[in-house]
């Protein structure tokens, strides 16, 4: 009953890979097989942000903001224009603006698609200066990653909703971006006004960890997770794998001694036959 139990949790665990109670967890546990907790169960705080950084790079944030939040825009702004051409006789349309709205509340979440720019940037001081170097791949979302991401919110809360509505109206009119920045960055969010001061030698610099696919997999599984307020545990199926080539062992072994049992059981049964055939000639 045991092996049975724990050959269908195995099974459980291998397709959905987290939809076990805490009985069966604790059950692979003690076979040696441990999990990474999901979802709600995962408390592992965040990362510190480097708040002495942040002076340096408000400008350069706001202008990467607002690249990719223009080019989002004009995608946006396009879908609207094809929706209000296919639906032109309907009363509703397309919210092109709200669209934008929604877009750019969850751009600095490095959690979210529409913020996973964020774990790509890796901060690099340039002699008096820190820069903003993108990397080719996600990286693991540390305090660098986190102090980025306090900027990109610092920078809409300081330009509130003329931030939508500046890069709404830019992106409509087809205003050049570099306009489009110096109205947001320069005036709405007032980050690029004056230079900051000049960057001496910093006391930390972190480095950028690119993630496995594997990695990444696991870590946008946790942000859908936690959006669902779902949780469980995720358990690698190398691990599965190898406690079921042992439990196979098991099964193997026990398998054999009662089939030299079944066997003694059997020679008993048939000698007893011989005997009473041999009886009754007689």
């Amino acid at each position: 009953m045991w092996h049975f139990a724990l050959l269908v949790v195995w099974a459980c665990a291998a397709s959905a890979q987290m939809s076990m109670s805490h009985e069966e967890e604790e059950m692979l546990e003690s076979m040696g097989v441990k999990g990474q907790p999901m979802g709600r169960k995962n408390q592992e705080p965040m990362a510190e942000v480097f708040k002495t950084d942040l002076k340096y790079i408000y400008c350069g944030v706001c202008r990467k903001m607002v690249d990719l939040a223009y080019v989002k825009s004009q995608e946006l702004l396009e879908k609207r224009f094809k929706y209000r051409q296919k639906r032109k006789h309907e009363s509703t349309e397309f919210d092109g603006e709200g669209a934008v709205q929604e877009y750019v509340e969850l751009m600095c979440n490095p959690v979210k698609p529409e913020g996973d720019w964020v774990s790509k940037i890796d901060l690099v001081q340039e002699g008096t200066q820190l820069m903003l170097a993108t990397q080719p791949e996600h990286g693991k979302c540390k305090r660098e990653c986190r102090t980025v991401q306090r900027a990109c919110e610092d920078v809409i809360d300081k330009a509130d909703t003329d931030f939508t509505e500046m890069l709404y109206n830019g992106v409509k009119e087809k205003t050049p971006i570099e306009q489009v920045q110096r109205y947001i960055c320069n005036r709405a969010a007032g980050v690029c006004k004056k230079k900051p001061p000049p960057l001496k030698a910093r006391k930390h610099d972190e480095k950028f960890t690119m993630m496995t696919a594997d990695e990444k997999q696991m870590f946008d599984m946790q942000a859908n997770l936690k959006d669902s307020g779902m949780s469980g545990t995720m358990y690698r199926r190398e691990d599965l794998a190898g406690m079921m080539d042992k439990l196979g062992d098991q099964l193997g072994d026990m398998g054999g001694a009662e089939g030299l049992e079944g066997g003694d059981e059997a020679s008993t049964e048939e000698s007893g036959a011989e005997e009473a055939s041999t009886k009754e000639e007689l």
